[in-house]
């Protein structure tokens, strides 16, 4: 299993991708839809003007092997069980399932940062609490647990950009690309970021000032074929554990 987190700071376009993306399992605090819960929570968000990234949207992710041995209520609990470990149980939240029934069925949490004390839930040390999360419900369920001991991966070349623009665009799709499990996802956390993105035989990003790239040229890493690669749950459980031994 392999938990991410991201704050943000666009929890209206997040609750609406999950809703369209999937079925809303729970919500705490906060009834309705996709809109009518992002008002109740905006409300919320007015509290507090000096946190720029008022919401977290979190990822839950089983691994293919583990297909079916979740169901609703078990994915409602595990949900619940990660609002506290984070710490924001007692704060707005709606969780949605994706893909239910497939290698990757997975979950979508947005919640509100913002505490009844106004204050938001930190973001500091998210990483070391997802991971032993994922450990506390890959014994509980009895769920594939993620690699400790990795292969060296041998070292893709990369090109260097020569400007920061250049820097900056690699730096957004790489971003994207680790809180994402598919294109759709790396497009919606780009275009949020008044990036576009051109699929077709390969793939292009266009920044916010109309300048298009080919991801090939950004990154080798960053050709259609390599942002596959990386968004396969083996390279995604590979750079969980990467990050756990820094």
């Amino acid at each position: 299993m392999i938990a991410k987190l991201q704050s943000i700071s666009y929890t209206s376009n997040a609750l609406s991708y999950c809703e369209k993306g999937g079925e809303l399992l729970i919500s705490n605090k906060c009834l309705g839809n996709a809109s009518q819960i992002f008002e109740q929570m905006k409300e919320m968000e007015k509290r507090n003007d000096r946190c720029e990234k008022k919401a977290f949207h979190i990822k839950i992710r089983i691994a293919p092997e583990d297909k079916g041995k979740l169901n609703n209520q078990d994915w409602i609990d595990i949900s619940e069980g990660y609002a506290k470990k984070i710490g924001f149980q007692n704060n707005m939240y709606a969780t949605y399932i994706h893909e239910e029934g497939s290698e990757k069925e997975h979950i979508h949490i947005v919640a509100s940062r913002i505490m009844d004390n106004n204050l938001a839930v930190p973001d500091s040390f998210t990483h070391y609490k997802n991971l032993d999360y994922c450990r506390e419900i890959e014994k509980k369920y009895d769920l594939r647990k993620v690699e400790r001991k990795l292969e060296k991966i041998k070292a893709q070349e990369q090109f260097i950009p020569t400007d920061k623009r250049s820097t900056d665009l690699k730096e957004a799709i790489f971003s994207a690309i680790s809180i994402s499990d598919s294109i759709e996802d790396i497009v919606f956390h780009l275009k949020n970021q008044n990036i576009k993105t051109k699929i077709g035989r390969g793939i292009s990003f266009i920044d916010k000032n109309g300048v298009s790239k080919k991801g090939s040229e950004i990154d080798r890493k960053l050709s259609l074929k390599g942002i596959e690669k990386l968004l396969s749950y083996k390279d995604q459980e590979i750079k969980f554990n990467n990050h756990r031994s820094r």
